[in-house]
């Protein structure tokens, strides 16, 4: 079987322990070995096997991920497993009663078979949704995002056909926003709609200034907080994008506000107010609208629009590709640091974990290196740059055609 990358990290078992005011020795009760074994175990010089470590994550009360270390970026699907603080045979018995089993014979040989890259007997791999299911089985059952094991997966088998994950299908909008709609009078519904409206526009503005890795990334909190009216003169501060939608309609008057209290008395909008700095009259009141999930169903049901396929889980983001796309135009030479945008390389660059413990962290398609200047005692690095991993040219190269059809505004890059 292969070696897991990830190991136990002596530190932190060390840590935990001390943390629970625990001796070696009631360490070793708990988990029935020996107290010199606990004691080998945190010297480093011994690393306890997959069935041990889920009794050590047992016995200090956390999880296995919790005691072992590695590189983010880097994992092959035995180090999720072992990760997880699961044995082969654990994982085929497991697998054997959902869906993945479905049909399918699986046993620890074929879960070793798997990891270690060999051909595994059955139809279960020449089936890419066979393979699909059983990917997203593994995800959930080691406690990562679907992303991180189909990269995992990759990483341990180069030559597979990529596993067709199974599709996430959004739900229709809800019953409830349908009869809502209907319950809306004419004005009610014209507001609802350009507010609707406007909030996809600032959507859109905002995925365009993502990809093109322009400006400070403002959460949706914020951005979705849409501008209705300054409390002052128009003739100093205009009208809002959100008024003149509604000038255009011929529904904005001196009733708004009614409107908007009957909107968000059905939990389809949120009304708030701040202050803004209006020249000369220093600050004013400013009243923002914000739609809620309810409020954009409601509005949806009404269009009769649909919401258009999610995007699978182990596919990036379009700023995300972007991104990677822009490392890959650098070629050997690498991208300069400074050139990266904003927080991509967190999810990217090998050895990151963006989102705590269980949040997967980084995808390891790109990584950092040197450049360094001088000779001898006198040399010194002078920048750091990134380039893609064989990971990522992997994944350009495995899912291209299916980027290029989501993003069509964004170049392909040809590896060379």
């Amino acid at each position: 079987m292969p070696q897991p990358v990830w190991k136990i990290d002596a530190t932190k078992l060390t840590q935990m322990r001390r943390e629970l005011g625990l001796s070696p020795e009631d360490v070793a009760g708990r988990v029935g070995v020996s107290t010199r074994m606990i004691h080998y175990y945190e010297a480093g010089t011994h690393s306890p096997s997959v069935s041990r470590l889920g009794d050590l994550a047992l016995a200090l009360e956390c999880a296995p991920d919790d005691l072992t270390t590695g590189v983010r970026g880097e994992a092959s699907l035995v180090d999720l497993r072992y990760a997880a603080g699961l044995t082969a045979a654990s994982v085929a018995e497991r697998l054997r009663g959902g869906p993945a089993g479905h049909g399918h014979f699986i046993d620890y040989r074929r879960i070793r078979d798997l990891e270690e890259g060999r051909k595994v007997a059955g139809e279960l791999l020449r089936d890419p949704e066979a393979s699909g299911l059983l990917a997203s089985a593994l995800a959930e059952m080691y406690g990562v995002p679907t992303r991180v094991l189909m990269d995992a997966w990759m990483r341990s088998r180069p030559d597979d056909i990529p596993p067709k994950l199974p599709s996430r299908e959004r739900k229709r909008p809800s019953v409830r926003a349908a009869e809502i709609w209907e319950d809306l009078n004419e004005r009610q519904r014209v507001y609802l709609t350009a507010c609707y409206q406007e909030d996809q526009e600032v959507a859109r503005q905002v995925t365009a200034a993502r990809a093109a890795g322009s400006g400070r990334r403002i959460p949706a909190t914020e951005w979705r907080k849409i501008p209705f009216t300054i409390k002052a003169d128009p003739e100093f501060t205009g009208y809002t994008a959100l008024q003149d939608r509604l000038r255009v309609l011929g529904e904005h008057d001196a009733g708004a506000g009614q409107t908007f209290k009957a909107l968000a008395t059905r939990g389809l909008v949120v009304v708030s107010e701040d202050q803004v700095e209006v020249f000369p009259l220093g600050f004013v009141p400013r009243v923002r609208v914000e739609l809620t999930r309810l409020g954009r169903a409601c509005a949806r049901a009404g269009l009769g629009e649909t919401l258009p396929p999610r995007r699978p889980a182990h596919l990036l983001s379009e700023w995300l590709w972007s991104s990677l796309m822009k490392v890959a135009s650098a070629g050997p030479d690498g991208l300069s640091g400074d050139d990266m945008w904003g927080k991509s390389k967190f999810y990217l660059g090998t050895g990151y974990r963006p989102q705590g413990p269980r949040g997967g962290g980084s995808r390891g398609l790109i990584d950092e290196f040197p450049v360094t200047a001088g000779e001898g005692e006198e040399a010194f690095v002078r920048e750091y740059r990134w380039r893609l991993t064989d990971a990522g040219r992997q994944h350009i190269t495995q899912h291209r055609d299916t980027y290029q059809g989501m993003y069509p505004n964004v170049p392909i890059v040809e590896l060379a």
